[in-house]
């Protein structure tokens, strides 16, 4: 089944399909982190696209010149693509089936090689390793390391990258030693990071990086982001990302 939902942001929409898998709020936090990043006339690239959550976010938020997303699964793309029709982006935003395991071989529409063009690359990549897999194979692939690993994600990001561009990312807590570890084998040196808390007295469920390609040694670890107030309830900083108006606060939830 297929729902339109409002993006709370100049009025841009999203189409999604219920019964695979749709956006949350780790997309959302990503393109509020990267956004600052975005200048004018940059180009932007974003992996494990999905139904295009992020990109549209971007083009939103920022005067990026070319936003472009990159999803391996054909049915999630093509989702994507009628969210920029919608959104009347055609111009601007454009979104690429294939597997960025092969990057270096693919080409945009106009024939344009994806290397090292991008100031900016985001990606909200699968998260789990684990044997505990959802029988629904859409949701299996966007959010286990079905059809590629954290590593190739980094390679991915670093060869579309320009030296001293920037790559950011939302992962587990739980394997940020060994994506750290990836990176920076990757030539993406960590920057900043942000830890995210479901609350203030809960232990991070969610980390916010920014690395950059061939920088020196130097993170700052910034002050942690935590989502709810009271059960149901978003912080103050949560209803500023989501945009949300002060009567629909009470019952906003992910």
């Amino acid at each position: 089944m297929e729902r339109i939902d409002d993006l709370q942001c100049k009025g841009y929409r999203i189409v999604q399909d219920t019964e695979a898998f749709c956006y949350g709020i780790d997309a959302v936090l990503l393109s509020a982190f990267a956004k600052e990043s975005v200048k004018k006339g940059y180009r932007v690239l974003d992996l494990c696209s999905g139904n295009g959550i992020v990109p549209l976010l971007l083009a939103a938020k920022t005067e990026a010149k070319e936003i472009c997303g990159l999803e391996i699964q054909e049915e999630a793309a093509e989702l994507a693509r009628r969210s920029i029709a919608l959104n009347q982006e055609e111009e601007r935003m454009e979104m690429l089936t294939g597997d960025l395991c092969k990057i270096m071989e693919l080409r945009k529409k106009n024939g344009e090689r994806l290397s090292h063009r991008y100031q900016i690359v985001t990606a909200n990549p699968p998260y789990m390793q684990s044997d505990l897999q959802n029988p629904d194979s859409k949701k299996l692939i966007a959010r286990h390391e079905i059809l590629c690993r954290f590593q190739d994600v980094a390679r991915a990001a670093s060869f579309a990258l320009e030296s001293g561009g920037k790559f950011f990312l939302v992962h587990r807590p739980k394997r940020m030693a060994e994506i750290i570890s990836i990176l920076r084998e990757n030539k993406l040196e960590p920057k900043r990071l942000q830890m995210v808390h479901s609350y203030v007295e809960g232990e991070a469920k969610l980390f916010l990086i920014e690395a950059v390609k061939d920088a020196g040694v130097e993170l700052r670890i910034l002050p942690p982001l935590v989502v709810y107030k009271n059960k149901g309830e978003y912080t103050e900083e949560l209803n500023y990302i989501y945009g949300i108006g002060k009567e629909e606060r009470k019952n906003r939830t992910t």
